[in-house]
């Protein structure tokens, strides 16, 4: 794997698939997220973003926990958030990244680490783990997709039980509310997700990219208005490089060769 614009807060290589492992590495403070870091984290994402070679990306973190959230320790003196950037807490949830993000939560995630891991496609997690926005014991609230993103994921019972009180629940719990995809042994996360990148490493990405948003969008339409830019899609896509490979791959019993046009 090769560094792709790490820094001793934020370890970040891309594998030759297309893979990138995105590792927050600040285990002395349970990985929380100071500017410095929040910023390392947007810089790579931005350049992920644009980068044809990143097929999918993981966020994880090092030792056992995945993020407690901001550092607040690094607070300015009128108590101002320090790390969210042009595109929301580390760089990640105000983002609507065209690339799929898998978060690996190799323990547990709390008020920012939280939000990172409810802005993720997916999201695999150590049977340890514990969750929780839990801003409001802080005078604060979840508010770089937290709130926003629990309000439409969870039933509004559930949902406001979690923010209200900023209890956690523990990564069973998480996944039979739907937050989560898969809980597994704590040495088994990255394997795991890894195994799931690997699994959407095979389709092409211009149909990633067009799926992710059709899944954003869908919510906000009617389901009529939603049908109808779903077809725009498929026209769009048929005509590309990518979905005229697929058909005639499968066809002729072979691997497709994704170009990403």
């Amino acid at each position: 794997m090769a560094d792709y614009y790490g820094t001793d807060t934020v370890v970040s290589e891309l594998r030759e698939d297309g893979l990138l492992i995105i590792r927050i590495n600040r285990p002395e403070v349970a990985n929380a997220l100071n500017g410095a870091t929040s910023d390392a984290m947007e810089n790579i994402m931005n350049h992920a973003e644009k980068d044809k070679a990143v097929r999918a990306i993981i966020v994880t973190g090092t030792g056992k926990v995945f993020c407690a959230g901001e550092d607040l320790s690094e607070l300015s003196e009128g108590g101002e958030c320090q790390t969210v950037t042009e595109h929301g807490f580390g760089g990640i949830t105000a983002r609507l990244c065209s690339k799929p993000i898998i978060a690996a939560c190799n323990g547990s995630a709390a008020g920012g680490g939280m939000e990172i891991a409810l802005s993720c496609d997916m999201v695999v997690a150590a049977e340890n783990a514990k969750f929780g926005c839990t801003e409001v014991g802080l005078g604060i609230i979840a508010s770089t997709g937290g709130i926003v993103r629990l309000a439409r994921d969870i039933n509004r019972k559930d949902c406001m039980e979690l923010l209200l009180t900023g209890k956690k629940i523990k990564a069973p719990e998480a996944k039979e509310l739907g937050l989560i995809n898969y809980v597994v042994p704590a040495e088994e996360v990255m394997d795991k997700a890894i195994e799931l990148a690997e699994q959407v490493l095979k389709n092409a990405p211009l149909a990633l990219k067009w799926t992710k948003y059709l899944v954003h969008a869908a919510d906000q339409m009617s389901e009529e208005d939603a049908m109808r830019y779903c077809d725009g899609a498929y026209r769009f896509l048929e005509k590309t490089e990518d979905g005229i490979e697929g058909p005639l791959a499968f066809t002729e019993k072979r691997t497709p060769n994704w170009v990403g046009r």
